[in-house]
């Protein structure tokens, strides 16, 4: 019996062997079968073009992953893995990295800063300061920021520079600057008109948003040199009239992934199409947008200006 079960043994181990020995050799002569190609530069191209230049030549693509690059427009081929030149087997999968364009940055508002201030506060965010100009200022301290470029809340690239304007202060005497009147009653700016001597004209607007006979805008704006101006224009909130539309407020939150994100939205009702907003936002950000409507309405949303979904208004 024993002498049976060793013999079986060793049959079994005899077909094994052949068995490994014949898949090795079919493989080899498979592998070898294929013709070798010098694989192709795909780096700069698109990933469409990519996958047909790759395709052509009998390989396949498979994308390793994204990366941010200031000088690659975003969707083209960073890195390939083979690299190009190289002798590979027909059928070989390419290893790629996509751009994901050059990486954006939220510039935060550095009014009222210091310039030392205003300079940590940029570095934390990957931005440089630049030009530091001065003007005089009736709205703000001396030595802190009263304006910059690119305004707060713009998107800028990575290393990007932000020039500021620095108080200097209460101007000289002769010099008149505009105070700022926003927000504030209009009586108010009516009677310091007439102590300088200036000659105003107020319009009147619809706006909810404001106590009746306050200031919304003003020209010229706050801080500007108004010694030789002749006219002052206010623009003052009238009581709202009802226009049968009604008011809602659109609350809506982008994806959380990386990279800020242009957001539009196209309000669609039976009075048509209108944008109500068109602007870069914070990765996960959440925005609330008063609308009014009339009908049966629907929001369109648009993100990095791709069409994303449809939204009804009740």
């Amino acid at each position: 019996m024993f002498k049976t079960l060793l013999k079986l043994f060793i049959v079994l181990v005899i077909l094994t062997a052949a068995c490994y020995y014949s898949f090795n050799l079919v493989m080899s002569s498979v592998i070898h079968a294929k013709k070798e190609i010098v694989l192709p530069d795909v780096k700069g191209k698109s990933i469409a073009e990519a996958v047909e230049e790759l395709s052509k030549a009998g390989l396949g693509l498979r994308k390793e992953g994204e990366e941010f690059s200031q000088s690659v427009p975003p969707g083209v081929v960073l890195r390939q893995s083979p690299p190009a030149g190289m002798n590979v087997r027909e059928g070989k999968v390419v290893k790629v990295t996509i751009s994901q364009g050059g990486e954006m940055i939220y510039v935060p508002d550095l009014t009222g800063q210091t310039v030392r201030a205003a300079d940590i506060t940029l570095k934390a965010s990957n931005l440089m300061i630049g030009e530091v100009s001065r003007k005089y200022s009736v709205i703000a301290d001396r030595g802190v920021v009263i304006s910059q470029d690119p305004a707060p809340s713009s998107s800028v690239d990575k290393d990007a520079v932000i020039n500021v304007v620095i108080s200097d202060g209460k101007p000289p005497e002769g010099i008149i600057l505009m105070p700022d009147w926003q927000g504030k009653k209009i009586t108010e700016a009516k009677a310091w008109a007439a102590k300088e001597k200036k000659t105003i004209e107020v319009k009147n607007e619809e706006n909810a948003e404001y106590a009746p006979d306050t200031v919304i805008s003003q020209v010229p704006a706050p801080d500007a040199d108004i010694t030789k101006s002749d006219k002052l224009v206010f623009y003052v909130s009238a009581p709202k009239e009802d226009d049968g539309q009604g008011e809602i407020v659109f609350n809506y939150q982008l994806p959380k992934t990386s990279g800020n994100k242009r957001l539009r939205l196209e309000l669609v009702d039976s009075s048509g199409k209108k944008d109500v907003m068109n602007s870069v936002q914070k990765p996960g950000a959440s925005v609330s947008v008063p609308v009014k409507v009339s009908g049966e309405a629907v929001m369109k949303v648009y993100i990095n200006k791709k069409f994303v979904e449809d939204i009804n208004l009740q």
